[in-house]
């Protein structure tokens, strides 16, 4: 029996919590991964897992072998890279995952200057505006714009964007410009539905933080989109500087409430607690701490 095979396979399957998705990253047979867990349970005499129709359940057992057993393999993943990469030449694949709009404007050029520093490198970029469950699915290593409040993850802070509040001249022309964020209450105000205060946009002044409760019949998971549609005259909109910048500098959207300016959105990079940092992971979140050293957003 290969313990420490069936380990990483038991490891995998309390993370993605299905035999399928742990088939799939550890590419093996969902068969064989069937076997593993089997062969585990027969070794150590107890049930690790409950199994029904529709889903998986580590027993009390099971979440205390997990924990062990996670770590063990972190441990030994780190003596085995810092033994093969004493020389600081990473090697591999590293996942990322990030934001939409922030990771086709920057990270692009960011990945091509890590890339050419490091050959021996590859990185893979899944881009998408959900809160992606980075242990789960898999990946190394996520950008998050805004508050982390996930517990068991590791932020590292990269660089800041400012938000703009912004509506089109065609649409300041029509129904006005607001002079205070109460008057946003008689406006259309676009929301961006995975923020945690798109209905209720922050804003501060003179060291004084205040919320405003907003309403509006346009709501989208894109940033991109809410900017496209503020700039054709649909509504008012809050995003971060790195979107609507080019479209400002054009004349095509208008900052407003600009003494009222919303606190600064974090660009963070963010990672697993409870997973090593790998010697090519570690370089790359340093290159883009570097990269964006001074960022501005526009």
């Amino acid at each position: 029996m290969d313990r420490l095979s069936n380990m990483i396979a038991f490891v995998t399957v309390a993370e993605t919590g299905s035999f399928a998705k742990t088939a799939d990253r550890l590419n093996i047979a969902g068969s064989v991964v069937s076997k593993r867990i089997k062969d585990l349970e027969s070794y150590l005499g107890t049930q690790l897992l409950r199994r029904t129709t529709r889903r998986l359940a580590l027993t009390e057992a099971g979440h205390a072998y997990a924990d062990h057993a996670r770590k063990f393999i972190d441990e030994l993943a780190e003596v085995e890279e810092n033994i093969r990469f004493r020389n600081e030449n990473p090697v591999g694949e590293i996942k990322v995952t990030a934001p939409v709009s922030f990771g086709n404007r920057f990270l692009g050029p960011a990945a091509a200057s890590f890339l050419e520093t490091y050959p021996d490198v590859t990185v893979t970029l899944s881009l998408d505006d959900r809160k992606v469950d980075i242990a789960a699915e898999g990946f190394d290593l996520a950008i998050r714009i805004g508050a982390v409040e996930e517990s068991g993850l590791i932020v590292k802070k990269l660089a800041q964007s400012r938000r703009l509040v912004v509506a089109s001249p065609a649409y300041i022309a029509q129904h006005g410009a607001p002079a205070t964020p109460a008057d946003l209450a008689r406006h259309n105000c676009m929301r961006y539905n995975g923020a945690d205060d798109g209905k209720n946009w922050p804003f501060r002044k003179d060291g004084r933080d205040m919320r405003q409760r907003v309403n509006g019949r346009f709501v989208a998971d894109s940033g991109t989109l809410l900017c496209e549609a503020a700039a054709r005259g649909c509504g008012i909109a809050l995003l971060p500087s790195f979107i609507v910048g080019p479209h400002v500098v054009r004349g095509e959207l208008v900052p407003l409430l600009e003494e009222f300016e919303s606190p600064p959105l974090a660009i963070q990079a963010v990672y697993p607690e409870r997973r090593f940092l790998s010697a090519k992971t570690r370089k790359l979140i340093d290159h883009l701490a570097a990269t964006f050293e001074g960022f501005g957003g526009e």
